[in-house]
């Protein structure tokens, strides 16, 4: 068989695949396959150097692979992209200059008037550039570089202007009001008058906040109101004079159920600082205060009453929906020894264990009408509305 050529490498020649070397001197890289002077030119020379190892690799005097493996390390991904501008816009493409695209002007005259009218009748500056078919960032880089000047706020006589507090500078006002009264006491004065049975209890005050954690709650507000939870509470439920009210006690309660806060003991992990900021008081109840609350609310007042009023306005609201109830059995599994009860299938341990069962009846949207449950000491059942 013809050997075609003999392959042989210039000395000091950097040797690339099978018949490719570079060779770096006195300024200039030339590239031999084989023998043979293939390309020559400056160092530094990018475009002639792209295209060099384009050609070399369109030509098939080396791979792809043996570049990268090589001391150029060029990337697989780069090489294919040379590779096809070359098959696509030829050799001339490596050494025309690309002249630079002008970006387009987003921030124009007309966006800057439009954003400015914007602006001055109210919109925070994220509505804005969603008004204005921008980015919020391009506006707000245009206002720190003084293109957009926002509007003035206007002082009204008798009005105060509050500033807005921040989630830091509250955890750092709770933190210090915990060496004098309690985490988060910030109302002294309050607390001290209701303390000597000055006041019947602290006013719901809101103030200007931000960033308040769980102040999604307030959104349920309207639905807790719609279905009576604070109608005929002067009525049925009292608390001594004291810092909390009825009211308040409720509403902690209310939020509890929206927050998916099942016991009063889940409170000791949320910050009660920002849920008081929700009720419009310094601080949520600790939980041995919400307890001693909730029994003095059920001892001094009448709560049957309270429900039995609550599921009579249900009804005659919707009548259509109290016509089909629904009766939710559960088991309360009883440890103790003064009585000794039948037993029941508890599903939850797949075992029948003596306690008592609880049954609550439901109309079609959930709200309780009342419950019956049997007492641990005794066999006869109870109803409650």
């Amino acid at each position: 068989m013809r050997q075609l050529f003999l392959p042989g490498f210039p000395e000091g020649a950097e040797r690339i695949g099978a018949s490719l070397s570079i060779l770096r001197k006195d300024g200039s890289i030339t590239y031999f396959t084989g023998n043979d002077n293939y390309f020559s030119h400056q160092e530094g020379d990018r475009n002639s150097f792209r295209f060099a190892i384009t050609s070399l690799v369109a030509n098939g005097h080396v791979r792809a692979i043996d570049l990268e493996k090589s001391s150029l390390g060029l990337r697989h991904r780069t090489l294919m992209n040379w590779l096809a501008q070359y098959r696509e816009h030829g050799a001339s493409s490596f050494f025309t200059n690309k002249q630079p695209q002008r970006k387009r002007r987003i921030m124009t005259n007309e966006k800057e008037v439009e954003c400015t009218s914007l602006l001055a009748k109210g919109h925070y500056p994220a509505e804005v550039a969603r008004l204005a078919n921008i980015g919020e960032s391009t506006l707000r880089k245009a206002i720190a570089r003084g293109q957009i000047i926002l509007p003035v706020t206007t002082v009204v006589p008798g009005v105060s202007q509050s500033p807005v507090s921040t989630k830091a500078c509250r955890s750092r006002d709770d933190a210090e009001a915990a060496k004098e009264i309690g985490t988060a006491c910030t109302r002294a004065d309050e607390r001290t008058a209701a303390a000597f049975g000055l006041v019947q209890s602290a006013t719901t005050r809101f103030e200007a906040c931000s960033d308040v954690s769980f102040g999604g709650l307030l959104a349920g507000l309207p639905a807790l109101c719609a279905n009576g939870l604070f109608s005929g509470i002067d009525r049925h439920l009292k608390l001594p004079t004291g810092f909390y009210s009825c009211l308040h006690i409720l509403l902690i309660l209310g939020f509890m159920a929206l927050a998916r806060i099942r016991r009063p003991e889940g409170l000791r992990h949320v910050p009660p600082g920002e849920l008081g900021k929700c009720i419009g008081l310094d601080r949520a109840p600790e939980v041995r205060t919400l307890r001693e609350k909730i029994t003095l609310m059920a001892s001094t007042g009448n709560p049957d009453a309270w429900i039995k009023e609550l599921a009579k306005a249900w009804m005659d609201d919707d009548p259509d929906e109290a016509g089909y109830l629904y009766i939710d059995g559960h088991v309360r599994v009883y440890h103790g020894e003064k009585a000794k009860l039948p037993k029941r299938f508890v599903s939850r341990q797949r075992l029948c264990l003596r306690g008592t069962t609880d049954y609550w009846i439901n109309d079609a949207l959930g709200r309780p009408f009342f419950c019956c449950f049997q007492s641990p000491h005794q066999r006869t059942g109870r109803c409650h509305h």
